[in-house]
């Protein structure tokens, strides 16, 4: 449901008039216009005794239409209270999930959203799947604000945090995949010197160099003030993953050291290719994903349609939402779509480890 509100109160009001079954939570997410007034959503939840998590994102998606005020409100059941988790995240924070033997046999969803600027979000993704293996698909985002400004944007009834993930497994089963439609344009380099989400060198060049020497000519003078807004969104990398698609890294920064600043983690020794994507690669990978998983017996659809392909896409952005409403409709006619813009995405039906995508388009389909 999305409610569209002119304060916080009226958001409170409409989610704690509603009642909630057993093991109903409700899950909040939250236009990132409203993110100063977190505190004034929490306590008053807390107050009328309300099961709630959320975080906030830079926009939502509900139907064919991308909007950035408001909140989506979703009941979901919830095998176990949902967790908070401190990034970077540690093996006895795991140890507080559900186990695997605790997970339905016909199977049930791994929520996670995590705060974009987490360290190590890769590692929790890996201890997640370890856990949970294929009892689970897995689905969440990358939560934060379009400024990527440090602030709080988990929340729930233990409150507002940051550097965080907050874990909910749905008692639900779903099919989730993730796709990007990006394509090579050059590579492999060896990303040769990594600290984290810190690329020094790249093929034992320092990174700047490198990835200027990497672009059509046109670009490599780009000066350090446009490169996120000229370059990056057309020219991103990607890092090699024998046997599925490339995972895509989305450069954010130029760190004025001749270091490139990621959204994610960079894996030393990885083979990185820069790539480039065309609206229709893009919207087309879109409609496959939607393709993939939808079925006649989807009863719900949530999307993460990351930020930076919003740019990417320009004046098209509109033309990727509509395709994938249209196409989750012509398989399962009235099925509603929503869903958020992300810092970063998380999909996968747990056929293999899960990755922190960038710049990919994610969708979830769950079913009874």
């Amino acid at each position: 449901m999305y409610v569209r509100f002119n304060n916080i109160q009226e958001l409170v009001g409409v989610i704690s008039g509603e009642p909630l079954n057993t093991d109903e939570h409700w899950l909040i997410l939250l236009a990132d216009k409203h993110q100063n007034d977190l505190d004034n959503l929490v306590q008053p939840l807390n107050n009328a005794d309300c099961r709630f998590f959320g975080a906030v994102f830079p926009g939502l998606i509900h139907g064919k239409r991308m909007l950035y005020e408001g909140a989506l409100v979703i009941k979901v059941n919830c095998l176990t209270p949902p967790v908070a988790i401190p990034m970077p995240s540690k093996d006895a924070q795991i140890e507080t999930l559900p186990t695997y033997s605790d997970i339905p046999e016909s199977g049930a969803t791994c929520l996670t959203l995590v705060d974009c600027l987490s360290p190590q979000i890769d590692n929790l993704l890996n201890q997640l799947y370890n856990r949970f293996s294929k009892r689970c698909s897995y689905f969440g985002a990358g939560a934060g604000n379009h400024e990527l400004r440090p602030d709080t944007c988990i929340f729930g009834p233990w409150g507002t945090l940051n550097d965080t993930a907050l874990i909910a497994i749905i008692n639900q089963p779903s099919n989730s995949v993730a796709k990007h439609g990006w394509i090579r344009h050059s590579g492999p380099y060896v990303a040769s010197r990594t600290t984290g989400n810190i690329l020094h060198e790249l093929d034992w060049e320092d990174a700047e160099s490198a990835y200027r020497h990497a672009l059509p000519e046109k670009l490599r003078n780009t000066p350090p003030e446009r490169f996120y807004k000229d370059v990056t969104p057309r020219y991103p990398f990607a890092v090699e993953h024998p046997g599925s698609e490339d995972v895509v890294r989305d450069p954010i920064a130029l760190c004025g050291n001749t270091d490139v600043m990621f959204l994610s983690d960079i894996p030393q020794g990885a083979l990185m290719y820069l790539v480039e994507g065309s609206p229709d690669n893009l919207i087309e990978a879109a409609r496959q994903a939607a393709e993939e998983v939808i079925t006649d017996l989807t009863s719900s659809v949530l999307v993460c349609d990351c930020l930076s392909r919003t740019v990417a896409l320009d004046s098209q952005f509109p033309a990727e939402l509509r395709t994938v409403y249209e196409q989750v409709n012509q398989i399962n006619p009235g099925t509603d779509v929503s869903g958020i813009l992300a810092l970063g995405e998380i999909a996968s039906n747990g056929d293999r480890p899960v990755n922190f995508y960038n710049k990919t388009f994610g969708i979830c389909s769950f079913y009874e």
